[in-house]
Order: C-alpha cells, then sequence, then structure tokens
C-alpha cells in the first residue's frame, strides 16, 4: 500500500518528506517472518507454539490496521488531486485517480471483514467469499488502472507554472537591464556579458528571452537598436546624421547587418523608413 501511496502522491503534487519512512512497516514486517521462518527451520516445535498463542491475532490485526491507515491517507490524496483537477480542467472524468480511491475504499472494508472471519467466523463458505472479494479486487485495480490511462499528473502542471514564473521574473530583469542600463548600445554586447551583469545564468536568460518574447537573444537585443534608432532618427540632435551613423550610435557594427535586421523587423529598409517619416 505505500506504493500506491507515493504513487498517489507524486501524481497529485503532494510533497512527502522522509518517504524512507513509509517502508518501515514492511521492512519490520519482512524482518520478523524473515526470523519466525528461521527459528521453525531449526526448531519444528516454536510453530507449535505459535499456533497456540495470539501471535497470528496480534499479526493480522496489525496488517490490518496499517493498511486501513494506508488507505485513508490515499483517498484524502486523491480527493485532494480531484479538487486541483478542476483547477485546470471543467471535465475531469477519467483524468483523476479515481479508481484508485474507490479501490482503497474497498480495501478497508475488505480488511476488517475479512479481521472478523480470520478471528471470529472461521467458516469453508465465508472462506470461498473472501477469496472471490480478494480476486474481484486485485481484477479491478488491473482493469481500472488500464482503462484510466489520461489521469492527469499536477506535479507536471504545478512544476511548469512554476517555470513560467521564474523565466518571466528572469525576462522583467533582462528587459530593465536593456531599457534603463541600455546595454543594447554595446556593439560587442552578448549573451556571456548580459550574464555577467544581471548576474543569472546564460541559459536562462536564452530560455527567458525564447519563451516571453519568441524571439533568439540577436533579434531581441536588435529590435531594442532599431527602437532606439527610430527615435534618434527623429530627433533635432541627430538629422544632420546619415543612417549608417546613427546605426553605429545604437550598436550596430555593420552596415549589412544593421539594414538586414531593420528590414527583417520592420519590414522596409531603413531607408525608406526615412522617407516615410519625413514626408
Amino acid at each position: 500500500m505505500n506504493f500506491l501511496f507515493l504513487y498517489a502522491a507524486e501524481t497529485a503534487g503532494k510533497e512527502i518528506k522522509n518517504k524512507w519512512q513509509t517502508y518501515i512497516p514492511a521492512s519490520i514486517e519482512v524482518m520478523v517472518f524473515s526470523l519466525l521462518f528461521i527459528l521453525v527451520t531449526i526448531n519444528p516445535a516454536i510453530n507449535e507454539y505459535i499456533q497456540t498463542t495470539f501471535f497470528w491475532n496480534l499479526v493480522s490485526l496489525v496488517s490490518a490496521s496499517y493498511i486501513i491507515v494506508m488507505c485513508i491517507l490515499i483517498i484524502k490524496v486523491v480527493t485532494y488531486h480531484r479538487k486541483i483537477l478542476g483547477r485546470f480542467y471543467a471535465k475531469t472524468r477519467f483524468k483523476s485517480m479515481l479508481w484508485l480511491g474507490i479501490f482503497s475504499a474497498l480495501c478497508i472494508i475488505f480488511n476488517v471483514l475479512a479481521y472478523i472471519k480470520l478471528n471470529y467466523l472461521n467458516n469453508e463458505y465465508l472462506t470461498l467469499i473472501f477469496d472471490v472479494m480478494y480476486l474481484t479486487l486485485m481484477y479491478y485495480i488491473t482493469i481500472a488502472s488500464l482503462v484510466q490511462i489520461n489521469i492527469i499528473n499536477t506535479t507536471k502542471i504545478n512544476r511548469t507554472q512554476e517555470n513560467t514564473q521564474n523565466l518571466r521574473k528572469i525576462y522583467a530583469v533582462v528587459k530593465r537591464h536593456m531599457e534603463v542600463d541600455k546595454a543594447y548600445l554595446d556593439p560587442s554586447l552578448n549573451l556571456r556579458k548580459i550574464s555577467r551583469s544581471v548576474a543569472l545564468p546564460q541559459r536562462n536568460i536564452s530560455k527567458a528571452i525564447n519563451a516571453i518574447e519568441n524571439k533568439n537573444l540577436n533579434t531581441f537585443i536588435n529590435s531594442y537598436r532599431i527602437e532606439e534608432f527610430k527615435k534618434l532618427l527623429q530627433s533635432n540632435t541627430h538629422q544632420k546624421y546619415s543612417i549608417s551613423a546613427i546605426a553605429d550610435e545604437v550598436g550596430f557594427n555593420s552596415r549589412a547587418s544593421f539594414y538586414k535586421n531593420f528590414k527583417d523587423i520592420v519590414g522596409e529598409s531603413p531607408t525608406a523608413y526615412a522617407k516615410n517619416i519625413s514626408s
């Protein structure tokens, strides 16, 4: 049951601290029964002694209690997962872990009845009925889990949202560096220089620009340079400047690069643009 619980928690995006602790009950059970197996193998009389004590009653009570507790935890996680899905999807049918919640509820009922039967109602017909119930549970968990193959892992959704938020923050820092510090005026500006200036990893900066602006770094920088070119072209202080001189001033170190990028971004040549705004 602890594997099913961890699966449910991971799917629902629930963080489980100290996951190793969930394996302690099963580990204790393995050690106890391994020790008993060794002792009975060495001395078969021990088995007869165990049968005359309340050992098996105690074992069945502890096992049933552990399974019931884990089932309750699973049901809580499944309920949480279903509520979370409502934030992202109008219809959550076949997207939730409903099958696991139903299975856990049936397991609780089965274990309570099985404990009562084992300790108080020892009957062949009841044994047959419980065997059928057990097989039905196994059949249900197999079929139901295969049918609900579209279960949504909200951990991935949450991580995607977190990544988007982080990228927006990074983009805001880079944008401020461009607009306030006017870093684009540096003709040799590149990803490494930006990274050093804003103290952020190069890879994250590149991802942020691509995700938010849908541009590569060069296009992003050149867009600022071209906007600055437009402003200077219309300013009184730069009316006597040539197009190439203004291009140099805004950070372009190549006439060919300036003309190409201007036409790609604006849709017309710098010369045609200058004529349009002067007419």
